[in-house]
């Protein structure tokens, strides 16, 4: 009867993945900014942590999005995506009404140019802004090159700026997820229209309505997209999580 107990005890006593001490507890008071990390206690200096905190603090009051960014020294039995999804399950990250969350995962440890790429997993609110492709180009593109060149703040920081201004709409994946030689050759394009464009203007003279209605046309453009979640205020410091889901949407990338 005893060893039955025991063996009880021991079954109802391991912990399910969300509660074995993988998925870190949040801190008290909540923050944005968690460095969990034993090995790079000061992965960021303090200012620098409190300069990142800041701005997403100040993000997620202004639309309600709320930017995660964890350190972590390993991911237990799970690769970065599980880890990330259950993560931002587990604490709640977005609001529940918009499942707009991000969580930036950084696992620090292991030899320069073999470290676990940076990972992001997106809330289901934010999946059509940053889709997986453009979560993992904001890794290889914005995160990782700093992180190579020791600038951890300034990888975070960069990456960060372009969630924020994919989830408010401000840019959009399709334009951010075009290869940067190929942004050159459409502004070569459009700068050579343009000139073409002005030059049949000026030559043709001032008559004509063509060619007024068209410049009208072409120089006022259409509105924005839309942006995840609704827009809130206050002032003070993070208030805490808003009860978000996570699908197991986002991508990782970029060695260091």
């Amino acid at each position: 009867m005893k060893l039955l107990s025991f063996i009880a005890f021991i079954f109802f006593s391991v912990p399910s993945f969300s509660q074995s001490g993988t998925i870190p507890s949040q801190q008290n008071p909540p923050r944005l900014v968690n460095n969990f990390s034993k090995e790079f206690p000061e992965f960021l200096s303090k200012s620098e942590e409190q300069a990142l905190e800041t701005k997403l603090v100040n993000f997620s009051k202004e639309t309600s999005n709320q930017i995660v960014v964890v350190i972590v020294d390993n991911f237990g039995d799970n690769d970065a995506n599980s880890f990330a999804t259950e993560l931002g399950r587990t604490w709640g990250v977005g609001q529940k009404d918009f499942k707009n969350g991000v969580i930036v995962l950084i696992n620090p440890t292991g030899r320069k140019g073999h470290r676990i790429p940076p990972y992001i997993a997106v809330g289901y609110g934010l999946e059509g802004a940053i889709p997986d492709i453009t979560a993992k180009h904001i890794c290889e593109k914005e995160i990782a090159p700093s992180f190579r060149n020791g600038n951890f703040y300034e990888g975070l920081n960069a990456g960060t700026d372009v969630l924020m201004k994919l989830a408010k709409g401000e840019i959009n994946s399709k334009s951010y997820n075009v290869p940067s030689y190929k942004q050159k050759g459409i502004y070569l394009l459009l700068a050579f229209l343009l000139i073409l464009f002005l030059f049949r203007v000026f030559k043709g003279g001032s008559g004509g309505g063509f060619g007024s209605g068209m410049a009208t046309g072409f120089f006022i453009g259409g509105g924005g997209w839309g942006h995840g979640g609704g827009g809130s205020s206050g002032g003070g410091g993070f208030g805490g999580f808003g009860g978000g889901s996570f699908g197991g949407g986002g991508g990782g990338g970029g060695s260091w």
